[in-house]
């Protein structure tokens, strides 16, 4: 019920600027990580259980995160470069790719929910979270600087695309 709710907030979209938004995305990234961790210590301790609770918060916590990017971060982002279309193309290009990193987690999610194989699970999450930790690295260091400062379009392409 809790997560319904927190996912119809998220849903409201809000184009405008908001001081606070980096410092709650960067502590979703710090809870999102706190669960990566947690996990691994199931795994190694051979906690079925408690692995299977923490890959469904995981779960949860990644689809409020990217909902709450979707319609904080890069909506504002598309509004403000608007009428730039080589920047708001390349800010799509990686918008779209956090969409696949959340198809990609939900695939794996799908095919570990029952933990028939802990050795598998263990290397599909090895792939997982190397896509997290570059992914994050992406946006704490390239995304939210350009979502709080203005820059030169050229320099905004050249940072988005260097960053591969």
């Amino acid at each position: 019920m809790i997560f319904k709710i927190k996912k119809y907030f998220r849903g409201k979209v809000n184009k405008h600027y908001q001081d606070e938004l980096i410092n709650k995305l960067n502590q979703e990234h710090q809870k999102l990580f706190s669960l990566v961790g947690e996990m691994d210590e199931a795994v190694e301790k051979g906690k079925i259980r408690k692995l299977k609770k923490l890959v469904n918060s995981f779960k949860k916590e990644l689809e409020l995160h990217v909902l709450y990017e979707d319609t904080n971060l890069y909506e504002h982002l598309y509004l403000r470069y608007h009428y730039y279309e080589d920047v708001r193309l390349a800010i799509k290009r990686k918008h779209d790719e956090i969409k696949g990193i959340a198809v990609a987690v939900q695939a794996f999610i799908d095919t570990h929910k029952e933990l028939h194989s802990v050795d598998e699970f263990k290397k599909d999450f090895e792939g997982i979270k190397q896509v997290l930790v570059k992914r994050v690295s992406f946006e704490e260091e390239v995304l939210y600087d350009i979502y709080n400062t203005n820059q030169n379009t050229s320099k905004i392409i050249f940072k988005l695309e260097k960053f591969r």
